[in-house]
């Protein structure tokens, strides 16, 4: 995440694009949901830390959260604080 300034956007569009370059070549990555988690905790915002924390909690409860459902739920309010500029 510090290699995109903490930019959930960009993060996002580079793991869209490893996954789609590892499904290419018939690959899978069993971790992804902790890789998406990690990702997201290293941005310093405190309000989207607690946010993606929330996330986890849910997550670890079996709530059905999918990397896709993940990706916009953290995009959504990264653009959600972005506009309150925050």
């Amino acid at each position: 995440m510090i290699k995109f300034n903490s930019d959930v956007t960009q993060f996002n569009n580079f793991v869209k694009a490893q996954l789609d370059a590892l499904q290419a070549r018939g690959e899978t990555l069993n971790d992804i949901m902790v890789n998406l988690f990690k990702g997201y905790k290293a941005i310093t915002d405190s309000q989207f830390k607690q946010y993606i924390s929330q996330k986890i909690n849910e997550y670890v409860k079996g709530s059905n959260i999918t990397k896709e459902l993940l990706m916009n739920l953290a995009e959504n309010k990264y653009r959600t604080l972005l506009r309150a500029g925050e």
